[in-house]
Formats: C-alpha cells, structure tokens, sequence
C-alpha cells in the first residue's frame, strides 16, 4: 500500500509540473502549428519563392525561371516547384532531330539573303499542368502559338511573372490560362473562343501522380485530341513508386490511341536519363507520343 501510494504522488506531482510549464513558460519557438500548417511558413509564403535556371541547350539559351515552395495556405507547393520531367519535355521539343511535325515546321531558318524568318503557319500547342511553364516557355521560343493552362492560381501567377521576364524573345507570347482538368464545358471553351482550331499538339509533364485526378486528365486529353484529328500527345512522365499503375493510365488510351515511347537517343547524354531504375528496369523519365488511330 505504501509503495502504491508513493506512486500514485509521485504522479500527481510530476502532472503538476507538466500543467505549470505549459502555464506560465513561454514556448522556445517563434511559430505555431494549426491544423498541421506552419504558421510561420504561411506567413513568409511570398518571401519564400524563389528562382531556378535551366539550360535549353538546343536553343542555347539559359533560363531563369521563378519556383514557389510553399502555398499561401503555409503547404508546400506542387503547382510551384519544377518537376524532373518538365525539363526532359522542353529538351525534347527543342531538339533539331525531334520527329513530330509541329515543331519540325516551327525551326528558324535562313533565306537566300541571310535573314533569319520563321515559318508563316504557327503551330497550335496546349500544355495541360504547365507548372512553372518552363515547356510552355520552350515550345513559344520556337515560334508555336502557346496555350499554357493549369487548374492553380499559384501556377498561372507564376508562368505570367516568367513568360513577361522573356516577352522581347517571342514571335507570340504564350497565354496563360486557369483550366482544371474533366471540365469540359472550359476545356470545349478553350477550344472555341481562344484556340478558334484543334491544337497541333497537346504535351503534358508529370501529370499522372494523383490516381483521383486521371481520369478527368484522360477526358481533357480526349477532348482536345478529338477522333479523327491529327495532332499529337507528348506526355514526360517521371517513374516513381509503382510503375505498373502508373503505366495504366498510358494504355488506357491503346484502344483508340497508337503509342510510342521516344527512344533513348533524343534523350540528354547526362549519364542519368540513359540509365535504368534497378527495380523496374526504366529509364526515370519517359516521353511517350500519341495519336489518334485511323
């Protein structure tokens, strides 16, 4: 009995030091946690962002483009960071040897005086998820009619900051538009009043990382790539923890799409993206292209 009541004192005592520390000391830290947000990151969002470089090297430009990493929300920004694939995306389409038409047509060329011209017939490219819009950015170097499109604020802020940095270096500067994926009444609006035309070409990098979200993905894809219409879908897409599922969504469109996943030749010789993942035996980033079957 006497040991139990010791204990039972001993514990009254040590809940009434717990009680008078969270009373009367002051916390060491200068933010709080509300409903799992950083106070203080909320707080300092804006002052947070920040700025990354990238190389387009086929252009032989260097571009600064601004990144966010956290939300005004305190979360940490998916619309505002810059995804591995996007740069692989924005290589591809830039390189001289990329086969799809669209951009074949959209080079820089010399007439017989010397002076530098583009093609008079711009191609038509919308990219869905555009981020930061760094492939956005790349496909308007070119000369393309740029529709850049995402379902964040944060996102379209961003791309409009880094497309007015580069506004002296385009033909046509790129639009920026709020389009949220499955909505097909803006989806079909899109189309009608700002496109006036099918796009050539719809590209799209690290899409397919929310299982929710694929299948609205999958009808914006279908509606802007309609049967019977010629342009292409170029998807870079970063494997990360299950291959298998997110390969699904790829051959979901086999039955009315034909597919081709791009060759490791057009890829960067940077000794990453011409290696194998050792669990799934992929290369980490592919770029598959579609069309519609005849």
């Amino acid at each position: 009995r006497a040991f139990t009541m010791t204990s039972v004192s001993a514990m009254i005592l040590w809940w009434t030091l717990i009680f008078v520390a969270l009373t009367f000391i002051p916390p060491v830290t200068s933010y709080t946690i509300l409903g799992g947000i950083d106070q203080e990151k909320k707080d300092d969002a804006e002052s947070e962002n920040s700025f990354v470089t990238e190389k387009l090297r086929h252009l032989q430009k260097q571009v600064e483009l601004r990144i966010q990493s956290h939300e005004p929300s305190g979360r940490v920004s998916m619309a505002g960071t810059l995804w591995e694939a996007s740069p692989l995306l924005a290589d591809y389409i830039t390189n001289p040897a990329c086969p799809l038409e669209a951009f074949q047509r959209m080079r820089i060329h010399d007439d017989d005086d010397g002076n530098v011209r583009l093609q008079p017939q711009p191609s038509t490219v919308v990219e869905l998820g555009s981020g930061v819009g760094l492939a956005s950015l790349a496909a308007a170097f070119l000369g393309c009619r740029v529709f850049a499109t995402d379902g964040s604020p944060s996102s379209i802020r961003l791309m409009n900051e880094n497309f007015e940095k580069y506004a002296p270096d385009f033909a046509m500067p790129p639009r920026t538009l709020r389009l949220d994926w499955g909505d097909m009444d803006a989806a079909q609006s899109l189309i009608q009043s700002e496109l006036c035309c099918l796009p050539d070409v719809i590209m799209a990098s690290d899409v397919v990382y929310s299982y929710s979200a694929r299948e609205e993905l999958a009808a914006t894809i279908r509606l802007l790539c309609p049967k019977g219409h010629s342009g292409r879908v170029v998807i870079a897409h970063r494997w990360r923890t299950d291959p298998v599922d997110e390969e699904s969504f790829f051959k979901s469109f086999d039955d009315d799409f034909d597919r081709e996943e791009v060759g490791f030749e057009f890829l960067p010789d940077d000794g990453y993206h011409r290696t194998r993942n050792m669990m799934d035996m992929r290369y980490p980033i592919s770029i598959f292209e579609m069309r519609r079957k005849c």
